[in-house]
């Protein structure tokens, strides 16, 4: 399966909070075996910047985690003009926020099937949703 990985999961797996971190790790390496994954530059924008916001993780920290962790198992793929165009629409029909619309996006212009979040604003998207929280 062709798997989209969202902030929420990247920022949760380079936290590790105690009460997650073995789940999250079992989960990442089970998609790295079993999937294709995927996620845009706008994820990895957004880790680097939630990570140093809400965690007081250093930029620097951020990076090595995607560099190291990231990027050699997980492609990341291009936003253009026709991302744009389909995120205006997701925009309205799904009352997403401009950067989840982007994501969306993304997905269905690659013939993604799943997202790995745990972003609620998804839940009314027609793409399968593997749940951070496990709902």
């Amino acid at each position: 399966m062709k798997i989209f990985l969202d902030t929420s999961f990247l920022v949760y797996l380079l936290i590790k909070t105690p009460e997650i971190a073995d789940e999250l790790v079992r989960l990442y390496a089970e998609l790295t075996e079993d999937h294709e994954l995927y996620t845009d530059i706008l994820v990895l924008d957004e880790t680097v910047y939630v990570s140093k916001k809400k965690y007081r993780i250093p930029y620097e920290s951020s990076i090595k985690f995607i560099d190291d962790y990231i990027l050699p198992y997980v492609e990341v793929l291009p936003i253009g003009l026709m991302e744009y165009l389909k995120a205006r629409e997701n925009i309205l029909k799904y009352k997403l926020r401009p950067s989840d619309a982007i994501h969306l996006a993304v997905i269905e212009n690659n013939g993604l099937q799943a997202i790995v979040t745990e972003d609620e604003d998804f839940e009314n998207i027609p793409v399968k949703i593997i749940w951070l929280k496990g709902d």
